[in-house]
C-alpha cells in the first residue's frame, strides 16, 4: 500500500520495443486473466483498477485486493508464475499492456526488461499489503483500509478532487467481502462512518466524502500505524485532522 516511487524515462530504443506491445481494454466487470489459466505473457494495467479474487473453498469465492496502474498482473508476476492464482476482473474499465514473456526475456531485449523486476515488488508490496491488513487489522481497521485503498486506485481526477467525494462503484456487500467481514458486520461499520460524515450508502455503490483525508489515510497509518483507525473515535479524529491538514496546504492530501 506504499506509494509506487516513479519509473525512469525511456529512452528511444525502449519506446520502439514497448510500441509492439499488445493493448487491451476491459469493461467493467470483464474478467482479464482466470485463475489457473497460463500466464505466457507479461501484462501491466495502464488505466483503471482491478480486483483478484480467490477460490478458498468449492463454491467459495474470494474478493482479496484490489491492483492498479502500474501494477504487473502476468507471468512470473506476484499473482503467478507459469499459471494465475486469481482470478483478475475489471473493477472499472481497465486497459492493459502485453508483451509475449518470450519476447521480453530474450537476449536483445532493452533495459526496460529488466526494470521489471522493481514493479513486480512494489505489485508484491501492495499486494502483500492488503492481504497482511485483512489478518491483523480489525473489522473496523480492515473495511477503512479497503475504502482508502479503492480511493486511490481509481485515481480521482481534479474534478473529482475539488469536490473532495468520490463514488466507489461497488455495493456495500463486496466491500465487506474484500474486508473479509459479513454483510451485517459491514452495514454496520458503514453507517456508523456515514452518521459521522465521512460516506453515503446506496445499494449499488458506497460515495467517501473529505476525498483528500481518505487518499491520505493509507500513507498516515504507515506512518502511525493501525492504532490510529482503531475505533471509531480513533478514525473519525484521524480523518479530520489529515482534513485539516490538506485544507492548510490548499491543495489534495498526501
Amino acid at each position: 500500500m506504499k506509494n509506487r516511487r516513479t519509473a525512469a524515462p525511456l529512452d528511444e530504443h525502449d519506446t520502439r520495443w514497448l510500441s509492439s506491445a499488445e493493448v487491451r481494454t476491459y469493461r467493467r466487470g470483464q474478467r482479464i486473466i482466470k485463475a489457473g489459466s497460463p500466464l505466457g505473457e507479461w501484462v501491466a494495467i495502464s488505466r483503471g483498477a482491478a480486483y483478484l479474487v480467490s477460490q478458498v473453498a468449492p463454491g467459495t469465492r474470494v474478493a482479496v485486493a484490489a491492483l492498479w496502474l502500474g501494477d504487473v498482473i502476468g507471468g512470473e508476476s506476484p499473482l503467478g508464475k507459469l499459471a494465475a492464482r486469481y482470478d483478475v476482473t475489471a473493477l472499472v474499465d481497465v486497459t492493459t499492456i502485453h508483451i509475449p514473456l518470450a519476447q521480453l526475456q530474450s537476449a536483445d531485449a532493452p533495459p526496460l526488461a529488466s526494470q521489471t523486476g522493481e514493479l513486480y515488488n512494489a505489485t508484491a508490496s501492495r499486494l502483500q499489503g492488503q492481504i497482511s491488513m485483512r489478518l491483523a487489522g480489525n473489522g473496523l481497521q480492515r473495511l477503512v483500509s479497503v475504502m482508502a485503498t479503492l480511493a486511490t486506485a481509481l485515481a480521482p481526477d481534479e474534478a473529482a478532487r475539488r469536490a473532495d467525494r468520490i463514488a466507489l462503484p461497488v455495493a456495500q456487500r463486496w466491500i465487506g467481502q474484500l474486508s473479509g467481514l459479513s454483510r451485517r458486520q459491514a452495514w454496520l461499520y458503514l453507517g456508523q462512518l456515514r452518521e459521522h460524515g465521512w460516506l453515503v450508502t446506496s445499494r449499488s455503490q458506497v460515495t467517501l466524502e473529505g476525498l483528500r483525508a481518505w487518499l491520505a489515510l493509507m500513507p498516515e497509518v504507515e506512518t502511525a500505524g493501525l492504532d490510529c483507525i482503531a475505533t471509531l473515535a480513533q478514525c473519525h479524529e484521524t480523518l479530520m485532522r489529515l482534513s485539516a491538514r490538506a485544507l492548510q496546504r490548499g491543495g489534495p492530501a498526501g
